[in-house]
C-alpha cells in the first residue's frame, strides 16, 4: 500500500486534522507510522483517538494492505 493512500483515508476522516504525516517505516508497504493532530481528538482519551484512527483504516488493516500500525495523535493545541 502507499503511504499517500494512507494519507487520503486519513484526511477525509480528518477533515480538520493540522498535522497528517505518514511514513513507510520498512519500505515495504505494510509497516506504516501515522501521526495525527485534529481538534476531533480534542477531550478524548488517547485509546480513543487511536481507535479512531484504526476505524478510518479498517478495510485497510482487514485485508492486510497495512500489516503494522503505530499511531500518534494529539488534539489541537
Amino acid at each position: 500500500m502507499e503511504a499517500e493512500a494512507i494519507r487520503d483515508l486519513l484526511a477525509r476522516a480528518f477533515p480538520d486534522a493540522v498535522e497528517l504525516a505518514v511514513e513507510d517505516r520498512t519500505g515495504t508497504g505494510d509497516h506504516f507510522q501515522v501521526a495525527v493532530t485534529s481538534a476531533t481528538f480534542d477531550g478524548l482519551p488517547l485509546v480513543d483517538q487511536h481507535r479512531r484512527v484504526n476505524a478510518a483504516l479498517a478495510a485497510s488493516l482487514a485485508d492486510g494492505s497495512i500489516h503494522e500500525l503505530r499511531i500518534k495523535t494529539k488534539g489541537t493545541p
